[in-house]
């Protein structure tokens, strides 16, 4: 993982809107902890967006996929104020390459409720999509719960080659990646349509469910989580 710049080695500070100071790096096995306490700080109505479920707590399993990454197929960033015992995880920026499609990835963003607003949420966007295209990822998918038709018309404006699934009740979006720079603090010029769905994922406007190939995998339990990517 020599050859990328967002690998084990990186780190960037970064300050909130709200003055917090933020450390961004690479997850790690051993922050399995920070992901407990962090879920914790999540209201009910994030988990149920984040997991499609009541969930109150995370498995083993689920932490060994959420933590031990291969970093080129399975990537995550995450975002930490506070040391030592006052150390806290405020969010995590997730990418899932497709094993068919490697050009294609799932992707996510978390930001706890304690942290929305302040600007963390973008600069993951970015970090993540930065990270994606330095390894070869071309777009991100996501399937979005598209709930009635004036939703699923505003879906298709923001993704016109978002595409229905057969059951009618989820809109698969395909959205190629900006080329940004790893240290860009903004997206120059009109906010694309990519940034604009995870804008209106993250304030619950649109659901996005987690992905075919890998986030999803964590609704299934440990029985998926050991697969490695």
């Amino acid at each position: 993982m020599g050859r990328y710049h967002f690998d084990e080695r990186y780190r960037e500070h970064a300050r909130l809107a709200d003055g917090r100071d933020v450390r961004l790096r690479m997850i790690k096995p051993e922050d399995k902890p920070l992901f407990v306490e962090a879920l914790k700080r999540l209201s009910p109505a994030s988990r149920y967006a984040r997991f499609l479920s009541a969930k109150s707590s995370l498995s083993q399993g689920e932490l060994r996929y959420l933590t031990e990454l291969d970093g080129r197929d399975h990537f995550a960033l995450g975002a930490l104020t506070g040391l030592g015992r006052e150390r806290r995880g405020l969010g995590v920026a997730r990418f899932v390459r497709l094993h068919d499609e490697p050009d294609v990835a799932d992707a996510a963003i978390v930001v706890t409720d304690d942290a929305q607003g302040q600007g963390l949420g973008r600069l993951l966007f970015l970090r993540l999509v930065a990270a994606a295209r330095e390894r070869g990822v071309d777009r991100f998918r996501c399937d979005v719960l598209a709930e009635n038709d004036r939703m699923r018309a505003l879906l298709h404006e923001i993704a016109p080659a978002a595409r229905d699934q057969p059951d009618g009740v989820a809109v698969t979006v395909d959205v190629p990646l900006l080329d940004v720079a790893v240290d860009a603090p903004s997206i120059p010029g009109v906010r694309g349509p990519l940034y604009r769905l995870f804008s209106l994922a993250a304030t619950g406007v649109l659901r996005v469910l987690r992905t075919r190939e890998g986030l999803r995998s964590l609704l299934a339990g440990d029985a998926h989580s050991g697969r490695k990517r």
